[in-house]
């Protein structure tokens, strides 16, 4: 009989091992989800921003006051496009991170 028990024992410790046993870490689901919200957020809506800005910056500027005012209104259209840009981008990544991160804690 004790040694039935044993055996027993010694069967449930070895399933026991093979459950997971805890979520994965945080550091771990940390690295994860700043990789993934990386890939999905990208600079390309900067740079779109950017472009998009200064070329309608500049043709705003250049039917008010010319061709000195397409230079400043590049310019500003520029800077305005790069921040509507770096919003959007800042957005995305952060929704992006708090999902994947919690996607991952849970598995």
């Amino acid at each position: 009989m004790m040694r039935a028990a044993v055996h027993l024992f010694a069967m449930l410790a070895l399933c026991a091992a093979a459950v997971p046993a805890e979520a994965k870490s945080k550091a771990f689901c940390k690295q994860y989800a700043e990789d993934f919200a990386s890939r999905r957020a990208n600079s390309v809506d900067i740079l779109a921003g950017t472009v998009l800005g200064a070329a309608t910056g500049a043709l705003i500027g250049l039917a008010i006051d010319g061709d000195r005012g397409a230079g400043r209104g590049a310019v500003i259209g520029g800077v305005g496009g790069t921040v509507a840009g770096g919003i959007g981008t800042s957005e995305r990544y952060r929704k992006a991170y708090r999902r994947a991160y919690a996607d991952c804690r849970a598995s």
